[in-house]
């Protein structure tokens, strides 16, 4: 924003010169302005309070091509600097679990996303259903913050969230979420408010988990490397306030309206208005180059999304880039959730030295 600033009061002086052409260009200038004014009556009108949700204060449309969340963050880190004085910036978390807690992932062994994607497309899609444009794995944030494996299946006239048993290997439930009943889609970075205890606590969690680590099953497994080991373990930085460092994606359909209380307070409420995305944690540790990570990236759903929503002419969705507020202030159930993975398939219960 504060580029935009700079740009919008830089000073521009000049001699004025009064003649034929000046007059002709100002014709001109008049005929492309009414031109512009008459286009913007006939564009949807946007909802007043499409940031309810997704936590901007006010939030620009874009029709512009998607940007990858890895550029994006290179692009930005001028402006991050600039704004760090005025904003409480968070440590970010690292890459999402380690190499080897991935592999106890069930979706991590070859060939069981595909199959279960296909079995999907085979079951749950029919031709009403529009032309099929793509399918990932992703993980769905809900509105208590709760993280969960998601198969997700786009098509040019729905989106079908999929809940799939990767151990036996069946369907659980499913929702199709038609895409003439969005009316915002937000995309940018996963933020918590700025009175949320939720970020402290991961911090202190992070830390514990770190010192436990290191110090009681590392200890037990090996011997320590250097005679400074010690004072690493105990370094302050693992218990500073964490932020979730992702992006995700948020499909809303409550034209700007806030939630009521009753699913707001409800837990196991049906009637939340809006879908949240984000890649899935198999996407940082995944071998190959883009194509075999397609998958498991939310960068990619989002673009397809996007372009599927330009493309329809009756569609009167509003696509905006800015942060996405998760609504948790105390978090420590969806913390205890998220830390274990309560919401992946994967083997559990395994303790070896």
């Amino acid at each position: 924003m504060s580029d935009l600033l700079d740009e919008d009061v830089e000073f521009r002086g000049g001699t004025l010169q009064l003649s034929a052409d000046n007059v002709n260009a100002e014709n001109a200038d008049n005929n492309q302005n009414n031109t512009a004014e008459k286009v913007n009556r006939n564009k949807p009108r946007s909802y007043a309070n499409s940031s309810v949700l997704s936590g901007a204060d006010s939030l620009s449309s874009s029709t512009s091509s998607f940007a990858d969340a890895r550029t994006d963050e290179q692009r930005n880190e001028g402006a991050a600097a600039s704004s760090e004085s005025v904003k409480t910036v968070y440590p970010r978390y690292d890459v999402p679990f380690d190499r080897e807690n991935i592999k106890d992932f069930f979706t991590f062994r070859n060939g069981v996303v595909e199959n279960s994607i296909q079995e999907c497309i085979t079951a749950l899609l029919f031709p009403e259903d529009g032309e099929y444009l793509g399918s990932w794995l992703l993980t769905e944030i809900t509105l208590w913050d709760n993280e969960k494996e998601r198969i997700v299946i786009l098509t040019s006239r729905l989106v079908m969230t999929i809940k799939y048993d990767f151990i036996a290997m069946k369907q659980l439930d499913f929702k199709k979420t038609y895409l003439d009943d969005l009316d915002t889609i937000v995309i940018g970075e996963l933020v918590y408010p700025p009175s949320s205890f939720v970020p402290r606590l991961n911090g202190i969690a992070t830390g514990v988990s770190t010192v436990v680590k290191d110090c009681v099953i590392d200890r037990l497994c090996r011997r320590p490397n250097t005679d400074n080991e010690d004072t690493k373990l105990f370094d302050p930085k693992y218990f500073e306030p964490r932020e979730r460092n992702l992006r995700g994606v948020r499909l809303m359909w409550n034209k700007g309206e806030p939630l009521p209380l009753k699913t707001v307070w409800n837990p196991f409420s049906q009637d939340v208005p809006f879908l949240t995305f984000a890649s899935h944690p198999i996407y940082w540790h995944k071998e190959g180059g883009p194509d075999e990570k397609a998958t498991f990236d939310m960068e990619i759903f989002a673009q397809k999304l996007q372009r599927a929503i330009e493309t329809m002419p009756s569609s009167a969705c509003c696509i905006h880039h800015s942060p996405i507020v998760i609504q948790s202030y105390v978090g420590v159930t969806s913390m205890l959730h998220n830390k274990t993975s309560m919401g992946f398939f994967k083997v559990r219960g395994k303790f070896s030295f």
